[in-house]
C-alpha cells in the first residue's frame, strides 16, 4: 500500500520551504524586544548594541529605571535599582538579602536596603551596591574593564535585548572560584520611571523585581 503518490519526491521540497517559512514567521511574530540577544564578545557587536540603545534612549526620553542583582558565596543577594528622569539619575535603592528555609518554606531576609534621592551622598555610589550608572556608563565599563579579557582564560559574556539594554557583558576566571570577576549586567529594565511613593515601597519589600 503506497501512502504518497509516485511523484512524492517532487512535494518534499515545496513543503520543506513551506515549514521554513512557517517557521521563520512564528519566530518573527513570537519575538520579545526585552529578550537578550547573544553578542559576538568584540567591539564591534558591542557598538551595534550601543546604537539600538541610542535610539530607545532617544524614544524614551532618558527616561528609565533598570536593576543590578549580584549574589555571593555568603548566600547574600545584593540588589540595586537607579532610576533615570531626562538623564538625570535621581533614584538609587540597594538591598541586601538573605534567602533561607524555616519550616519548609522559602524566606526572604531584608539585612539591608536604603533609597537615595537627589542631594542625597549614597545616590552616586561608595555605599552598599554597584554605583548609579547611566547605560552609556556601563557600555562603556563593559568595553573597558570586560571586553580587554582574554577569552581563553576567562568565562565571558555579552548580551543585549532589541533596544540595546545590556543585559550581560561579564568576565570570570576560569581558575577562580570565588568572586573574582566583574558584572555589567542588566536583570530589569523599565520604560519608565516609576514615583518615589512606589520605590519606598520597593525598598520595604523582600522582591528583587519592580512590580506596581
Amino acid at each position: 500500500m503506497k501512502f504518497w503518490p509516485s511523484n512524492s519526491h517532487r512535494l518534499f521540497p515545496v513543503l520543506a520551504v513551506a515549514l521554513l517559512s512557517m517557521s521563520v514567521m512564528s519566530a518573527t511574530c513570537e519575538s520579545n524586544p526585552e529578550e537578550a540577544r547573544t553578542l559576538d564578545f568584540d567591539k564591534e557587536s558591542l557598538e551595534a548594541a550601543k546604537q539600538d540603545w541610542k535610539t530607545t534612549a532617544s524614544r524614551l526620553g532618558n527616561t528609565y529605571t533598570y536593576i543590578r542583582v549580584q549574589g555571593s558565596m555568603t548566600g547574600e543577594t545584593y540588589v540595586t535599582l537607579v532610576r533615570f528622569e531626562k538623564g538625570e539619575l535621581t533614584a538609587r535603592i540597594y538591598k541586601r538579602l538573605k534567602v533561607g528555609v524555616k519550616d519548609g518554606k522559602r524566606q526572604v531576609e531584608i539585612r539591608e536596603a536604603w533609597m537615595a534621592t537627589r542631594g542625597m551622598k549614597k545616590l552616586f555610589g561608595g555605599e552598599g551596591g554597584f554605583p548609579g550608572l547611566s547605560m552609556e556608563e556601563l557600555y562603556e565599563s563593559c568595553q573597558s574593564e570586560v571586553l580587554s579579557r582574554d577569552i581563553e582564560k576567562n568565562h565571558v559574556g555579552l548580551a543585549a535585548d532589541a533596544r540595546g539594554v545590556l543585559k550581560r557583558c561579564y568576565y570570570s576566571p576560569k581558575m577562580c572560584a570565588d568572586d573574582c570577576g566583574k558584572s555589567y549586567d542588566v536583570s530589569h529594565f523599565y520604560e519608565e520611571s516609576p514615583s518615589d511613593d512606589i520605590l519606598k515601597e520597593y525598598v520595604k519589600g523582600p522582591a528583587i523585581e519592580l512590580k506596581y
